[in-house]
């Protein structure tokens, strides 16, 4: 009984003194310094750095390889902050995807929660297409490890970030201290950030068909969290966002709410990137000014 008291102890202890978002940066400042070498990344470099940090293995609970998947994005980040984008970015950025490892590993929640982030090359579109400059102030209300937000403050953007699950919301902090950072649903986002400074950029990757606490498909979060964007956007602001390739204006089923947000916003692009997505850009403008 003495022992399993000690034991029980230590583990509070140490679960308490784990910062797991520092620890996701500092194995990613890790594997880092092979991807600046231009060597992959790969499954024993990253699994020895995730023992090392989280002092222990995936077969003992202690990390998931969600949680490796994720360090190994802050590298990747990591990595455009040191190098920067060269003058053809879609190939240095191939490149760099190239170097790391596939997500071959889901957890159920990730798959519940279309938890799943941007390539490198596509959110380099996204940013471009949303015309990012050093004056805007850019929101990702889905900011996941901040891919698309590395990308905005590439371009000196000030940032506003949201992100619903606990993990990564511990992790962006560390990322990007200083950074407004707020843990809401997306969906309604607008509402919550009520009073808040208008975002002049939205830069959006929201889940195509999921929705906190539902279990089914949910196919009216897309619309949803696009809504919302639109509505917390200032007047004559730009919104991106990669969507399924359901979700277009040119869908009949989707007309009807493309039209209505006719009333404050247009559609300026809508380009299917890939078998699987299409991003839709959107301008907001004062009524009646077009």
């Amino acid at each position: 009984m003495v022992q399993q008291l000690f034991t029980q102890g230590f583990l509070f202890d140490f679960q308490t003194v784990l910062d797991y978002g520092q620890s996701i940066l500092s194995v990613g400042q890790e594997l880092l310094k092979t991807l600046l070498e231009n060597r992959p990344l790969n499954t024993k470099t990253v699994q020895a750095q995730m023992n090392r940090h989280f002092h222990g293995t995936a077969a003992e609970g202690t990390w998931q390889w969600k949680d490796a998947y994720e360090a190994v994005e802050l590298a990747a980040i990591l990595y455009l902050r040191q190098k920067g984008l060269s003058e053809n970015p879609l190939e240095q950025l191939q490149l760099l995807k190239s170097l790391c490892p596939t997500h071959s590993r889901r957890t159920q929640e990730q798959i519940q929660l279309q938890q799943f982030s941007t390539p490198l090359p596509l959110a380099c579109l996204v940013a471009m297409a949303g015309q990012v400059t050093s004056d805007d102030l850019v929101l990702e209300p889905s900011a996941g490890t901040g891919i698309l937000a590395q990308f905005a403050k590439l371009q000196g953007a000030s940032l506003m970030l949201n992100e619903l699950a606990e993990g990564r919301t511990k992790i962006l902090r560390r990322l990007f201290p200083g950074t407004p950072l707020f843990s809401v649903n997306a969906e309604q986002i607008n509402d919550y950030l009520a009073g808040k400074t208008q975002p002049s950029v939205v830069l959006m990757n929201p889940p195509f068909s999921a929705s906190p606490k539902i279990n089914s498909r949910n196919p009216d979060a897309t619309p949803r969290h696009i809504n919302s964007a639109l509505q917390r956007l200032s007047d004559g602001g730009r919104l991106v966002t990669i969507t399924a390739n359901w979700f277009s204006p040119a869908n009949p089923s989707w007309r009807e709410t493309f039209l209505k947000w006719q009333d404050f916003a247009r559609v300026l692009l809508s380009v299917g990137a890939t078998a699987r997505c299409t991003p839709n850009t959107g301008r907001r403008w004062k009524p009646g000014l077009r």
